[in-house]
C-alpha cells in the first residue's frame, strides 16, 4: 500500500524546489518566441548533484514499496529518474521547438549498469537527441546518464516525451500489439491526491497532477496521475517478485485518472527472442496503461534472466 498525501510531510516541497523551478521555467518558455527549426541547441549539459536527504529517501522508499532488507543501501533507480535527473530532462525539453506547456511524458528507459548509491555528490551528463514531429506529434528524446564521480555512467537514462499538435485522421492508430503470455505479479490502485504526494517526493509540479480545479479545464477533466509515478510502482512489483532490473522500457500509453481504477501489474512467464519480459500496467476493463519490456538480473544468483 502506498504511502498518503497526508503522511508526506510537505516540508519536502522545499527540497525539491529545484525541481519544481525547472518545471516551471521550461513552461514559461512557451510564451516566449519559439526558435526556429533547425536551429536547435543540442550542447551538453552537465551538473554536480548532491545525495537528497535520508528522510526524504525513506519516505520516497516506503510509498513505492521497495523492499530496503535488499536494496535499501542503493538508489532507487525510478527516483533517480523521476526526481535528480528530472530537472536536467526538463531543461533539455524546454529547448524544443513546441509549445511545452502542453508537454506529457511518453516513456522512460533505464539502463542500469552498476547500483547507484545513497550518498553523493552524483554526476549529469545530459543531452537532447531529437526534437522532431511528424505533423500530429512532436517526440522529443533526451538522454541522461547518472552516477558518482568514479563511475558516471551508472545509469543511462531515456526519455520520451509528446506535445500534440493535432489530431489524427480517424483509423490512424497503431495496431495492438499480440498477446503474450501475462500474469499477475501485483495490484495498485492511486487515490485521489496521488499526484499531490508523488509531487512532494520528487517535485514534479504540474497542475494536471495536483490540481483538480485546473485539471478539471484540460482535455483529461480531471487529474491525472504522474507516468513516472505509475513506472516506479511497475519497477519496484518486478523487483519484489525476486528479480532485480538490468535494463527496463516502459512507454506511458493512457492517461491514469486520479482516483484510478484497480490496476493489475504483470509480467509475461516467458521471455521473447531478445531475452526480455513483456511488462503492463493494466485495468480489470482491459484499458493498458503503461507496456513495455524488461531484461531481468536475479538477485540471488548475480545474472541475468
Amino acid at each position: 500500500m502506498t504511502e498518503s498525501s497526508a503522511a508526506v510531510p510537505s516540508r519536502f516541497i522545499l527540497e525539491n524546489l529545484s525541481v519544481a523551478w525547472a518545471m516551471a521555467s521550461g513552461g514559461l518558455r512557451s510564451v516566449l518566441p519559439l526558435p526556429k527549426k533547425g536551429t536547435l541547441d543540442t550542447t551538453p549539459l552537465d551538473l554536480t548533484m548532491k545525495a537528497p536527504s535520508p528522510a526524504l529517501l525513506a519516505a520516497y522508499d516506503r510509498w513505492s514499496g521497495m523492499d530496503t532488507a535488499r536494496f535499501g543501501e542503493t538508489l532507487a533507480p525510478h527516483f533517480a529518474a523521476a526526481r535528480m535527473a528530472m530537472g536536467t530532462i526538463s531543461r533539455l525539453t524546454a529547448r524544443a521547438p513546441y509549445p511545452l506547456l502542453s508537454v506529457l511524458n511518453q516513456g522512460v528507459s533505464l539502463r542500469i549498469n552498476t547500483p547507484l548509491p545513497r550518498t553523493g555528490p552524483f554526476q549529469l551528463h545530459g543531452e537532447l537527441l531529437d526534437a522532431s514531429d511528424d505533423g500530429y506529434r512532436a517526440r522529443i528524446h533526451s538522454r541522461i546518464s547518472i552516477g558518482p564521480k568514479d563511475d558516471p555512467q551508472a545509469m543511462i537514462i531515456d526519455a520520451y516525451a509528446a506535445v500534440m499538435i493535432k489530431s489524427r485522421p480517424k483509423g490512424s492508430q497503431e495496431k495492438a500489439p499480440a498477446e503474450r503470455d501475462f500474469a499477475t505479479i501485483g495490484q495498485w490502485q492511486a487515490g485521489a491526491k496521488e499526484g499531490v504526494t508523488f509531487f512532494k517526493l520528487t517535485g514534479d509540479f504540474n497542475p494536471i497532477h495536483t490540481l483538480p480545479a485546473m485539471a478539471r479545464r484540460t482535455r483529461f477533466k480531471g487529474c491525472i496521475m504522474h507516468g513516472y509515478g505509475c513506472f516506479a510502482q511497475v519497477f519496484e512489483t518486478i523487483r519484489n517478485q525476486g528479480h532485480d532490473i538490468a535494463e527496463i522500457d516502459v512507454r506511458f500509453i493512457r492517461p491514469l485518472p486520479l482516483p484510478s481504477p484497480g490496476l493489475s501489474i504483470q509480467m509475461t512467464r516467458t521471455q521473447d527472442d531478445a531475452g526480455r519480459h513483456g511488462v503492463r500496467l493494466i485495468d480489470d476493463s482491459g484499458n493498458v496503461y503503461q507496456a513495455g519490456d524488461v531484461r531481468l538480473r536475479d538477485v540471488r544468483q548475480g545474472s541475468e534472466a
